[in-house]
């Protein structure tokens, strides 16, 4: 077990490239932009459901405004964004990774999302255990996903990878024009 004591972490970056079975992470980058909107645009309906920055994307110029945040947000380690590309064909099939890191309290919090057509192959429960290891092995304690109580996808994710289901947070987001109800899932670094 690492031996924190009282302090805060050290700040710390991520691997540029995540290797798994299936999926490669690489850094979001405008390498991606096109790419990433053609995916946004045309999974729209799919991705609006649950990520509520979708209705704020509406063209190329979007998208690269926000990688410019994700690229700035790297560069301070203050969190780190990737694109999964699938491993043989090298297509670009979604988009995520560590949205909130918090040094002082040693936790950290995924974001992902994927091209409607891609879902169901097994690409985010790999995200999530890469970067789960990588979060790990530079001193995180404790990760969190955090998803609509509709959104099945997600949480049979965060179960998949042996998350804990801690609660639901009831009205924790105003979307739509109604409050919504998520699950918050965990789990621990022993």
């Amino acid at each position: 077990m690492l031996d924190l004591g009282n302090k805060k972490l050290e700040k710390f970056s991520l691997s540029k490239e995540l290797v798994g079975e299936r999926v490669v992470l690489v850094p979001r980058t405008h390498e991606y932009d096109e790419a990433l909107w053609r995916l946004i645009d045309s999974s729209r309906e799919f991705l609006r459901e649950y990520l509520f920055w979708v209705d704020d994307t509406n063209s190329l110029d979007d998208v690269k405004s926000v990688t410019s945040i994700f690229m700035k947000n790297w560069d301070n380690q203050d969190s780190f964004e990737y694109v999964f590309l699938d491993k043989k064909t090298k297509k670009l099939v979604g988009a995520g990774g560590i949205h909130t890191v918090c040094y002082l309290h040693h936790y950290a919090e995924y974001g992902y999302y994927l091209d409607k057509n891609a879902v169901g192959h097994g690409y985010v429960t790999e995200v999530v255990k890469l970067l789960e290891k990588e979060l790990f092995s530079k001193g995180i304690h404790r990760l969190q996903i955090v998803c609509d109580v509709n959104n099945h996808a997600s949480a049979a994710v965060a179960k998949r990878c042996g998350f804990e289901l801690e609660g639901t947070m009831k009205e924790s987001r105003f979307a739509y024009g109604s409050y919504r109800d998520e699950f918050l899932f965990a789990k621990i670094n022993r």
